[in-house]
C-alpha cells in the first residue's frame, strides 16, 4: 500500500513538473507595442470626374455661332487614373490584451496620372488633350486592431494630403494648374510579424483629396481627386 502511494505521489510530482517546464518553454504571445519604421509600394486607380463650364463668349463656337458643350473623350467627363505608389512609413503600436491601437504616417511618390480626349461634343474631332496627375502623397492615420499572437488584422483612417496637376493642351488653351489637396483616407489590412523585429503588411485604403480646379479659353474645368489603392510594405520593429 505505501508502495503505491509513492508510486502515486512520484507520478503527480512528475506531471506537475512536466506541466511547468512547458509553461517555461512556451513561447510568449507576440507583443505589437512600440515604434516602427518601414517602406512599403503598391498601385492606385481612380475615374476622375470632370466638370466643364463652357466659356461665354470666348469658347470653340457651333454652327449656329453659339458655345456647345465641352466633352472630355465622350465619356461624360471621366478621365481615368492609375500608376505606382511606393515610399516609406513610421508608426506607434500600444496593445492591451488583444486590443492594439497605433498612429502611423507615410509619404510616398505617386506615379498615378491619366488622360482624354477633350472634344467639343461627343461625335466631334479632337480639339486637344486633358491631362491629371498626382504625383506624391501623404497620410496622418489612427489605426485600430485585433491581434492574434503574430497576426494583426486592423483598420486605418485619417488625413490625407497630394500633390495634383490638372493640365490642357488644346489649341489657345494649354493651360496647367498644380497645387496641394488636402483630404481623407480610410481602410484596412492584415499584419504579420515575421520575426521578433520584422513585420510584413497588406493594406487597402481609399483616399478622396479635394478637388482642382483650371480655366482657360474653353471654359471653367474642375476634377475630383478620388483613388482606391492597395499597397505591401515591411516594418522594422523597435521595443518590442
Amino acid at each position: 500500500m505505501f508502495k503505491k502511494v509513492l508510486l502515486a505521489g512520484a507520478a503527480s510530482t512528475l506531471m506537475i513538473a512536466a506541466a511547468q517546464a512547458a509553461d517555461v518553454d512556451a513561447p510568449a504571445a507576440y507583443d505589437w507595442t512600440g515604434a516602427y519604421i518601414g517602406i512599403q509600394g503598391g498601385y492606385g486607380w481612380g475615374d476622375s470626374d470632370v466638370n466643364i463650364d463652357a466659356a461665354d463668349g470666348s469658347g470653340p463656337e457651333g454652327p449656329g455661332g453659339g458655345d456647345n458643350e465641352i466633352i472630355v473623350d465622350a465619356r461624360e467627363g471621366n478621365i481615368e487614373t492609375d500608376g505606382f505608389i511606393g515610399g516609406v512609413h513610421l508608426g506607434y503600436n500600444y496593445q492591451a490584451d488583444m486590443l492594439v491601437l497605433g498612429v502611423e504616417g507615410d509619404i510616398e511618390f505617386s506615379d498615378i496620372s491619366g488622360d482624354a480626349d477633350i472634344r467639343q461634343e461627343e461625335d466631334s474631332p479632337v480639339i486637344g488633350e486633358a491631362t491629371k496627375d498626382i504625383d506624391w502623397l501623404g497620410s496622418l492615420r489612427l489605426r485600430t486592431g485585433v491581434a492574434f499572437d503574430r497576426a494583426l488584422v486592423y483598420a486605418t483612417g485619417g488625413l490625407a494630403v497630394g500633390g495634383v496637376k490638372l493640365e490642357s493642351e488644346a489649341p489657345n488653351a494649354n493651360e496647367s494648374e498644380k497645387d496641394t489637396a488636402w483630404g481623407w483616407t480610410i481602410g484596412g489590412g492584415l499584419e504579420y510579424a515575421l520575426t521578433d523585429d520584422v513585420s510584413a503588411k497588406i493594406e487597402y485604403r481609399y483616399t478622396d483629396l479635394e478637388d482642382i480646379e483650371l480655366e482657360n479659353a474653353l471654359g471653367k474645368a474642375k476634377a475630383d481627386n478620388d483613388f482606391h489603392a492597395v499597397r505591401v510594405g515591411l516594418s522594422w520593429h523597435f521595443g518590442i
